[in-house]
């Protein structure tokens, strides 16, 4: 499937509509939280999505389009909303009062950082998030299942899992698609700012169990800030089976399952 399409669907919040009327901001904004936009687990990581929730972020509900990109660029702001990280201008992506789904700028510092959200003239408290060099976590379905899609495009999981969407199962030695994010940086490496064409291998070495078999799985940088997993099923039976993906040692979140049956 179309990969903007895939990002969309697992990255923005509810329903993205159209932008609101522009009109001045009264509200100071808030940040409550930042965490890794696939786990929702607090921590971020350069090069990857993470999810600010809080009050008062913006006046208007949007995801970006083609127009907010110039030059191959991606944008910085949207509607005059930042937001910094570590002082740096990070990417915007999803603008909301109550949420925004950035790109965090590249930048090899790891601990706590400071994050500062803008608009109109007015900012935010500063709230810091701890960042690391890597926080592996695989975009979800639902709090058990991961977004996964069969070769053909059609989405894996039990029947009935998304509401007026086809979900089927994968079978045992079937080849399907993760989709994840946090996983560091890419080989060669591609700057977080840019938009590109050609996926690029995830740097450093990805492992994978599915019911706690190892797996065959290959990692690539598709987007800016969005990896995708190509991990054939081991040969085991029906039922839910966790799946696992690591790097460098480093799992992403428990709980996950691939719905398996012959």
């Amino acid at each position: 499937m179309c990969v903007a399409a895939l990002q969309g669907f697992v990255l923005a919040a509810a329903a993205f509509g159209q932008a609101a009327k522009f009109e001045p901001r009264a509200t100071i904004p808030v940040i409550t939280s930042v965490v890794n936009s696939a786990s929702g687990q607090p921590g971020i990581v350069s090069g990857s999505w993470a999810t600010i929730y809080g009050t008062g972020l913006s006046n208007t509900t949007r995801v970006w389009n083609s127009g907010d990109f110039i030059d191959g660029n991606l944008p910085p702001q949207m509607d005059f909303i930042s937001v910094t990280v570590n002082a740096q201008h990070a990417f915007v992506e999803y603008v909301s009062p109550t949420q925004l789904n950035i790109l965090v700028p590249d930048d090899p510092t790891v601990g706590p950082v400071a994050i500062q959200a803008y608009g109109q003239l007015l900012q935010s408290n500063f709230y810091y998030a701890n960042k690391v060099a890597a926080q592996p976590a695989l975009f979800t379905f639902s709090a058990k299942y991961p977004a996964a899609v069969h070769l053909d495009g059609g989405f894996a999981g039990p029947a009935g899992l998304i509401a007026g969407v086809a979900t089927t199962p994968v079978r045992p030695n079937e080849t399907v698609v993760l989709f994840g994010t946090g996983f560091g940086v890419s080989s060669p490496v591609i700057p977080t700012g840019m938009l590109f064409n050609t996926a690029a291998p995830i740097a450093q070495n990805v492992t994978a169990t599915v019911g706690g078999v190892a797996a065959t799985v290959k990692g690539y940088l598709i987007s800016p800030g969005l990896y995708q997993f190509n991990l054939t099923v081991p040969n085991l039976g029906d039922g839910d089976a966790p799946v696992v993906v690591t790097l460098a040692g480093i799992s992403t979140q428990a709980g996950l399952t691939l719905a398996i049956a012959k």
